[in-house]
């Protein structure tokens, strides 16, 4: 049997907007045209692959199995209809890069900046993610490139990534916070405090879980604030012990809105990498644009393999 891609591209819309009207609208199909096309691909997969309910579409058990491949299928059509529109109409490249909340500080005026000085041969166009999902985006060809901070030790195949430099992770504090003038303290001292962490996905938050259950640290209470914005708001706000990178509060710490106290422990450092397809595996002005890209943020202290 041969499946219609177009079966998979309408049964992806629908089950990412949860209605076929709304889907109908988005590939310019009338309603019924839709459901004519699910039903056919249910015939072909000879199960039912969705339930209608007064909340919109809702997948069953088969329709949830198929949907990543589905999925898949509407990302590549959509990036080879890009790739045939640049190359028909001699388009400007686009390129999708992901930069990690992270590292916005250390590295997003540096993109703009080059994205202006190659105006007129590339587009830039900026994502931000915490590292896990900058990688999956990657992975996923959502995304061309990212940089991002730590969580390069299990990449997807054949995913790669190169070290750019690395960034340190630290405590922050208000400046009126008892802890303010310590200037460094033990984790163990954690144990009594309110700690400000990150999303649950927060490369930063791993890491310091990984620390806190090593050595049998339970803080008083952990509050969590979203994104390291939200940190930085919550301490500066006086409500805690906040996790973060350097780089990221630098700009607080020089106008003294915030406080740096280091961690009396070893490995409280992680990579900043740039994560990528094998050149090989990418179209040749992508190629090109990310190489002048990476040449622009320097070159790399080290490099990681290939996976």
């Amino acid at each position: 049997m041969r499946l219609n891609p177009r079966y998979l591209v309408v049964f992806c819309v629908v089950a990412e907007l949860r209605s076929l009207s709304r889907a109908a609208e988005v590939l310019h199909l009338s309603q019924p045209a839709v459901s004519k096309t699910l039903k056919a691909l249910e015939e072909a997969v000879r199960q039912p692959l969705y339930e209608r309910t007064p909340q919109g579409i809702t997948l069953t058990e088969a329709g949830k199995a198929l949907l990543p491949y589905a999925c898949a299928v509407n990302r590549s059509l959509a990036h080879a209809t890009r790739f045939i529109e640049e190359r028909r109409h001699k388009r400007i490249p686009q390129l999708e890069v992901g930069l990690a909340w992270s590292l916005i500080p250390r590295y997003q005026a540096s993109l703009l900046r080059w994205a202006a000085l190659e105006e007129g041969r590339c587009e830039l166009h900026l994502a931000n993610g915490t590292t896990l999902e900058l990688i999956e985006q990657v992975y996923q060809r959502d995304l061309d490139a990212a940089l991002v901070l730590g969580g390069t030790d299990a990449l997807p195949e054949p995913l790669s990534a190169r070290r750019l430099t690395s960034d340190e992770m630290v405590l922050i504090v208000a400046p009126t916070h008892p802890w303010a003038g310590m200037g460094g303290v033990a984790l163990g001292q954690l144990e009594g405090a309110t700690l400000l962490v990150p999303q649950r996905n927060s490369r930063l938050r791993l890491r310091l879980e990984q620390f806190l259950e090593r050595h049998g640290i339970v803080p008083e209470r952990v509050l969590e604030c979203g994104s390291l914005y939200g940190v930085k708001a919550a301490v500066a706000a006086g409500l805690g012990v906040g996790l973060s990178s350097r780089s990221f509060v630098e700009p607080e710490v020089r106008a003294g809105l915030l406080r740096v106290l280091l961690v009396e422990d070893s490995g409280f450092s992680l990579g900043v990498h740039w994560v990528a397809y094998p050149e090989a595996s990418l179209d040749a002005a992508t190629r090109e644009m990310l190489g002048l890209l990476w040449r622009y943020l320097g070159e790399p202290t080290s490099a990681s393999q290939g996976r």
